[in-house]
């Protein structure tokens, strides 16, 4: 361990960026989200939302709120779980591969692969934050 608490300065330095990477990926989507109401709503009622405006306002907020907490490195393991939870649900109500067949069943899949793969990237991420947000250092690497 050195003095600045990091076994690995460059593991410290990756998992900084990845962090960054993946409030970006959130923030972004959360603003592309509230530009493109319309066709959201279109999406969701598609895939058989009733009231679907309340949802996307609700997945814009928790996109918006966890990548904020990412890229600002406060709340960071808090806002994994938070978001792993929404990745989690869209990926079941959203992207049911095994519903569906031919070119559409392939598409799903691939949407639901990459999901998993963010979702590991988040329990990586809040596997290694330092504490729930309590500490001005929030992400620790060892």
């Amino acid at each position: 361990m050195t003095e600045t608490g990091y076994a690995d300065r460059a593991g410290a330095g990756m998992l900084a960026v990845a962090r960054l990477a993946f409030g970006v990926f959130f923030v972004g989507s959360a603003v592309l989200k509230l530009m493109a109401t319309g066709t959201m709503v279109k999406m969701l009622g598609g895939a058989g939302f009733a009231h679907p405006l309340p949802w996307i306002w609700f997945a814009a907020l928790s996109q918006l709120a966890g990548g904020m907490a990412l890229i600002v490195n406060r709340l960071v393991r808090l806002a994994c779980i938070g978001l792993i939870v929404y990745v989690t649900l869209v990926n079941v109500i959203l992207h049911g591969f095994w519903t569906l067949d031919g070119e559409a069943a392939s598409i799903q899949f691939q949407l639901f692969s990459k999901n998993l793969g963010i979702i590991a990237g988040l329990l990586a991420i809040g596997g290694v934050a330092g504490t729930w947000g309590l500490a001005r250092k929030e992400v620790s690497y060892a």
